[in-house]
């Protein structure tokens, strides 16, 4: 589907039908279809002023609906790609985020890759969860969780399996290098999205009651169910809730140029589902 569609929804006192299911923007949280133009409604920490890396278009092929989608592109080299952050502090308890993408056709990004993630930093320190690699969540300062594709060192063909990269209280130590990176959680049976496709992705946290392995993660694509991992240690202090999102595409090592379209971004406190056609 390209900006060409039409997608049909129906719209009724603030009601939308997205999958079949009625969903409300009275208690969005956030949304951007980038239809303003701009990117002025993401925050910090933002690439929005380098269009080597990020950039709107309005390229039909490259749009999902509407006239405008996000590119985002990762060049040739090592750390390489560009973000969008959204803050919503103090926070939520549950946080859902969907959002559309399409992978180009020639996409490939080797073996390590990052892409979209939901954090929880400290009510007073919106940064605690940056620069966190290979560091284990204390209880108090800082959760993560992103929906990723893993090549899986090859086995899977590009771009990869969808799985969750997080980082929580029980995460196991790597016993060669001593850091805690983010565990993997790969639901069976997998699944690996088509390049040139668009897809509706969608992730939901929810933080644990402290002091029990209550807390869940969970994803689906185009409506569906793909994996939810239950019996998740996230936090001991209930004041550190959910209230960031990152659209986001990093490249460990980039042989190529890689680029991910993105569209009609939704964070709810409650499922939102694939926009009706």
């Amino acid at each position: 589907m390209t900006g060409n569609w039409a997608a049909l929804f129906f719209m009724v006192s603030g009601i939308m039908l997205y999958g079949g299911a009625a969903w409300s923007e009275e208690g969005v949280i956030f949304s951007d279809d980038f239809e303003s133009g701009s990117l002025e409604l993401w925050d910090a920490d933002s690439v929005v002023n380098d269009p080597n890396r990020l950039r709107l278009t309005s390229d039909p092929e490259h749009v999902f609906r509407g006239k405008y989608a996000v590119e985002i592109i990762a060049r040739v080299g090592k750390g390489t790609g560009g973000k969008l952050n959204k803050w919503f502090l103090p926070g939520y308890d549950r946080v859902y985020a969907r959002w559309y993408c399409k992978f180009a056709e020639d996409f490939d990004q080797g073996n390590h890759m990052h892409f979209c993630h939901l954090l929880a930093n400290r009510h007073d320190d919106k940064w605690s969860a940056f620069g966190k690699a290979g560091v284990k969540p204390g209880g108090d300062d800082f959760f993560t969780a992103g929906l990723e594709p893993w090549r899986d060192w090859g086995k899977n063909p590009a771009p990869g399996e969808m799985m969750f990269y997080s980082y929580h209280l029980d995460m196991p130590i790597d016993s060669k290098m001593g850091k805690y990176w983010g565990e993997m959680f790969r639901p069976s049976p997998r699944f690996i999205p088509e390049r040139g496709r668009w897809y509706c992705m969608e992730m939901m946290v929810k933080a644990n009651t402290p002091g029990k392995a209550d807390g869940e993660q969970a994803f689906w694509i185009d409506g569906d169910l793909k994996g939810r991992f239950n019996g998740i240690r996230w936090r001991d202090a209930e004041e550190l809730k959910i209230n960031d999102f990152w659209l986001m595409l990093y490249v460990h090592n980039s042989s190529r140029i890689n680029r991910v379209w993105f569209d009609e971004v939704v964070i709810d406190d409650e499922y939102i589902g694939p926009v009706t056609e």
